[in-house]
């Protein structure tokens, strides 16, 4: 939630300014929403999250809320939405449209009701291993580069969460603009609305989850380089010292306590780099449920809109009876399109994550193989050794699984994108078998 704290030289001010707004946005709706219990009103220039008890008691009243009028909801709309009761199909349809979107949003909001004060604590142990980070930069093009979070690629990356937002509204909108039943029952329209907030409320859930996996891997990045640039330092001091073996002990001195300085940093940035870990597998932990439901929602959701438009477009039984095909709903296009993007945003920073964290195993291993254990202080020796084996025996948490069901990685998106090509396969085949 730190943002922005300086502006690359490159990049103009009005991209920036307007990713401070979107954040400043985020962060008002996840207060509303009940999901943060902050007490700052702005995410800009905060050092330390304070926990608010108005807003912690605002998180409850809003779950007690969804928990109750959820049921009213879902049989308002069943009782005015007639096709639902047509066959078991639409039916089903129907339950994972409204009640498994119910059930999730109120998951969701459970865990940020009772477990905020994790979510505060991981917060504030992001920001503090930033500032720890920070001072371990000994040079200004390092510390700038820290410090500015806003590159190209994290505004693009809040460009396509916002715009995930935007798009995922289209069809419950189109159905508010369109159903005559809207106008003539206030009911049912706040009910429709109250829909469309819990859906906003998942998927805010899953936006401050991919922040936070942004704001991680800029720390983990910027470690990478201050270890490669550690690692670059002791590589020229193991040099010059086999260069000049045959000098004074003197000299042969200073580079040994130049080994046992980078040696002592080397173990400071190890000790910020087990609390990013750490981090990542606390902030992962905290959002696996809602992973889990929104995994579960989106594809099976995408495939109902995809044959839908299928059906109504291009199916004999539509042709037959109006003579011709609807043309395309592009209102539902768009929530697809919405839908799979936040999904999208979800798995990959998950899986960039991991792979920088292996990124630094990497670094390491090569970096340390050009050494010379003749030439190399016992001190660096010793700092590097303990190093590779702890991140050798922490390998398990480089791979972050989505409570222990399946990983959140590229393999898993594949499996997604199969499983929704091949059912929708097979209903366009049920469809033109039944309708010759």
């Amino acid at each position: 939630q730190l943002c922005f704290t300086r502006i690359a030289a490159m990049m103009p001010s009005w991209p920036v300014r307007l990713g401070q707004l979107v954040l400043a946005l985020l962060y008002g709706l996840a207060r509303v929403f009940g999901l943060m219990a902050t007490g700052q009103s702005s995410p800009r220039g905060i050092r330390r999250v304070r926990w608010s008890l108005y807003w912690r008691l605002h998180g409850w009243v809003m779950l007690i809320f969804v928990g109750v009028f959820s049921p009213y909801a879902f049989v308002c709309i069943y009782h005015r939405m007639a096709f639902l009761r047509q066959n078991k199909l639409l039916l089903l349809i129907g339950f994972n449209r409204y009640v498994l979107l119910l059930a999730c949003a109120f998951v969701a909001q459970w865990i940020h009701c009772s477990k905020q004060a994790q979510i505060i604590g991981c917060l504030n142990q992001l920001l503090r291993c930033r500032r720890q980070l920070r001072r371990l930069m000994h040079t200004r093009e390092l510390r700038d580069s820290l410090d500015c979070l806003a590159t190209r690629r994290h505004l693009m990356q809040l460009g396509l969460l916002v715009c995930s937002f935007v798009f995922s509204t289209c069809q419950p909108l189109q159905v508010l603009k369109d159903d005559p039943e809207v106008r003539r029952n206030l009911t049912y329209a706040c009910c429709l609305v109250f829909i469309l907030t819990c859906q906003l409320t998942l998927q805010l859930s899953l936006g401050m989850y991919t922040l936070s996996l942004l704001f991680l891997g800029h720390l983990v990045r910027h470690s990478n380089l201050l270890l490669d640039r550690i690692l670059a330092d002791a590589g020229h001091i193991l040099e010059d010292s086999s260069l000049l073996a045959g000098y004074g002990a003197n000299r042969q001195q200073l580079y040994r306590n130049q080994q046992q300085w980078l040696a002592l940093e080397l173990w400071r940035l190890l000790r910020v780099h087990q609390q990013l870990l750490k981090l990542h597998r606390s902030i992962s932990s905290l959002y696996g449920v809602q992973a889990v439901c929104f995994v579960a929602y989106v594809p099976m959701e995408c495939m109902v809109h995809l044959f839908f438009t299928y059906f109504m477009k291009y199916s004999k039984f539509i042709i037959r009876k109006y003579g011709h095909g609807f043309p395309l709903n592009y209102y539902a296009i768009a929530f697809m399109t919405g839908l799979f993007t936040n999904l999208l945003l979800v798995i990959l920073p998950t899986y960039y994550s991991e792979r920088r964290f292996s990124c630094t195993r990497e670094k390491l291993r090569c970096g340390s193989l050009a050494f010379s254990s003749r030439i190399t202080a016992r001190e660096l020796r010793n700092t590097l050794n303990y190093y590779g084996l702890y991140l050798k025996n922490v390998e398990y948490i480089f791979t972050v699984s989505a409570c222990g069901l399946f990983k959140l990685n590229n393999v898993l998106l594949f499996c997604i994108v199969q499983a929704m090509l091949n059912y929708l396969m097979i209903l366009i085949q049920f469809d033109k078998v039944l309708n010759q």
